[in-house]
């Protein structure tokens, strides 16, 4: 049994799970089916093991700002649906990572919060920005 953070519970056979998906068939079917791991919050196996996969993150509004991800791995929202996009302040690092001032920062999540989204990707390196540009990210917001 597949336990998701929001809807049904699937019954089938897990196949196997990757870095961003669990990859299953749904019983007396043979199509087989993905789902996100952020999707998922944990598998029952028929045997009685039980695998958790990731953990629900509870965003009632702004209040919960503090509980928002920031991520430049796509892979961590593969199943989450877009929220929308928040435009912000960076500073490009050597290694191409956006930094953010601690203020700036903060209003980026209070944003997402607003938005209801749990997770916010930030590209990755663009080999245009010089390191120490300032420059205005479009961040995406994802959540359930």
């Amino acid at each position: 049994m597949i336990v998701r953070h929001n809807g049904p519970e699937l019954h089938g056979k897990v196949n196997y799970v990757t870095e961003s998906m669990v990859v299953y068939t749904v019983a007396d079917e043979k199509k087989t089916s993905n789902l996100g791991k952020a999707e998922v919050e944990k598998i029952i196996y028929k045997s009685g093991r039980v695998e958790p996969i990731s953990q629900k993150v509870e965003i009632h509004g702004q209040e919960d700002w503090d509980k928002i991800m920031v991520t430049s791995n796509p892979l961590l929202v593969v199943g989450l649906k877009k929220k929308g996009e928040i435009k912000v302040k960076s500073d490009r690092q050597a290694h191409g990572m956006a930094t953010f001032e601690s203020r700036d920062l903060e209003k980026l999540k209070k944003q997402a919060a607003g938005m209801g989204a749990h997770v916010v990707v930030v590209d990755g390196y663009d080999g245009r920005m010089k390191p120490g540009n300032q420059k205005t990210e479009t961040v995406s917001a994802y959540g359930y």
